[in-house]
C-alpha cells in the first residue's frame, strides 16, 4: 500500500505571521494615540510660530480656563452618548442654569443663600433629565427631536426670566468669589473639571453601570434581553448630561458675575466636537474620558494658537465644527473596517 500524501498548504512561515501581527499591533497603537501625536505636533508648530506668546504660563492658564466650562459640559454629555442617544438640550440647560441662579439672587435682592441657589438649579437639572428620559423611554420620541424641543423650551424660559436682558444686579460677592477663586492662578473651573473627569472615568471603566451604559449604546434590545435595565440606564444618562450642563452654567455665572440669557448654544457644538473627537482617541469607538481630555486640549490649543497667529474671531466656531466633522469621518472609517 502506498502512503497517502497530504496536500501542501500555503501557510505563511512563522516569521511572516509575526511580522503581520507586529504591523497590526503598531497600527492599533497608532490609531489609539494619533490624537496625542496631533496635539504634540500642534504645540510644536505654534511654539515655533510664536515662542514668546504661546509657550508661556499665562497663555496655558488661559487655555485651561477657556476649556473648563466646555469640558464640564462635555463630561456630562458622555453618559447619553455612551448609551447611544443624543441630548441636544444641554445648551438650553446650561443657559437656564446661568439665568436661573442669577435670577434667584435678583428677585431676593441678593439675599438668597448661595448654596441653596446652587441646589435649586441642580434639582431643576435632575427634573429636566427625567423629563427628557420620559419623552424618549416612555413616549418613544426620537432623542434628537425630544431634546431639541426641551432645549428650545429652556432657552425660552431663560428669556422669560431674564426679560431678554443680562441679569447683573444683586449678585452676592460670595457667589462671584467662588467662581473667581484660583490656586496658582488656575481657576476653580479647572479643578471642578478634573474632579468630574476622575469621577466619570471611574464610573465608565470600573463599575457595572459603566458597562451597562456601553452595552445599552451598542445594542439596546440585546442588552435588555440579557437583564440590563436599559430604561434605568437611559434615565440616569439624561440626568447626568443635564447635571453637567447645570454645573457648567453655575460655574460660568459665578465667574462672569451675571446671567446672559443666550450663552449655552455657543457651547453646544464645542461639547459635541470634543466628545466625538475624544471617541477616536485612546479607546477608539468608545466615548471615553481620556480621549475627551486630549480632544479638549486639541480644540483649546488649536483655537488659541490660531488666534495668536492673527486669525479673526470666527476661528472658534470654525475650528470646533471642523473637529466635529473630522471625528465623525474617522468614526465612519473605523466602522467600515
Amino acid at each position: 500500500m502506498s502512503e497517502a500524501t497530504l496536500p501542501e498548504t500555503d501557510a505563511p512561515p512563522a516569521q511572516e505571521r509575526q511580522a503581520v501581527t507586529s504591523r497590526a499591533g503598531q497600527a492599533t497603537v497608532l490609531q489609539r494615540y494619533a490624537g496625542v501625536l496631533v496635539l504634540l505636533a500642534m504645540i510644536a508648530i505654534f511654539t515655533v510660530i510664536s515662542p514668546d506668546r504661546f509657550m508661556t504660563y499665562n497663555n496655558w492658564i488661559g487655555i485651561f480656563a477657556s476649556s473648563a466650562i466646555l469640558g464640564i459640559l462635555a463630561v456630562g454629555l458622555l453618559a447619553p452618548l455612551a448609551a447611544g442617544v443624543f441630548d441636544i438640550s444641554i445648551g438650553g440647560a446650561m443657559t437656564v442654569a446661568v439665568v436661573g441662579v442669577t435670577y434667584l439672587f435678583q428677585i431676593t435682592g441678593g439675599d438668597f443663600p448661595v448654596p441653596l441657589a446652587i441646589l435649586v438649579v441642580l434639582l431643576g437639572a435632575v427634573a429636566l433629565g427625567l423629563f427628557n428620559s420620559w419623552l424618549v423611554v416612555n413616549k418613544s420620541v426620537d432623542p434628537f427631536i425630544a431634546t431639541i424641543g426641551t432645549g428650545s423650551l429652556m432657552i425660552g424660559l431663560s428669556q422669560l426670566l431674564a426679560n431678554g436682558t443680562t441679569i447683573a444686579d444683586d449678585i452676592p460677592t460670595a457667589f462671584t468669589d467662588f467662581g473667581r477663586w484660583q490656586l496658582g492662578r488656575i481657576p476653580v473651573g479647572v479643578f471642578i473639571l478634573v474632579g468630574l473627569c476622575l469621577f466619570a472615568w471611574y464610573i465608565l471603566q470600573c463599575t457595572p453601570f459603566g458597562r451597562h451604559l456601553y452595552a445599552t449604546g451598542a445594542a439596546r434590545e440585546a442588552a435588555r434581553l440579557t437583564g440590563i435595565r436599559t430604561t434605568r440606564v437611559l434615565r440616569i444618562a439624561f440626568i447626568c448630561s443635564a447635571l453637567g450642563a447645570a454645573i457648567a452654567g453655575i460655574v460660568f455665572a459665578a465667574r462672569l458675575g451675571s446671567g446672559p440669557p443666550s450663552i449655552g448654544d455657543g457651547y453646544l457644538i464645542g461639547a459635541y466636537s470634543a466628545a466625538f473627537l475624544g471617541s477616536t482617541i485612546i479607546r477608539p469607538g468608545r466615548f471615553n474620558v481620556e480621549g475627551l481630555i486630549v480632544a479638549l486640549l486639541i480644540i483649546g490649543v488649536g483655537v488659541n494658537g490660531l488666534q495668536i497667529a492673527g486669525l479673526p474671531f470666527w476661528v472658534v466656531q470654525t475650528f470646533q465644527g471642523t473637529a466635529l466633522l473630522v471625528a465623525v469621518l474617522l468614526g465612519r472609517r473605523k466602522g467600515r473596517r
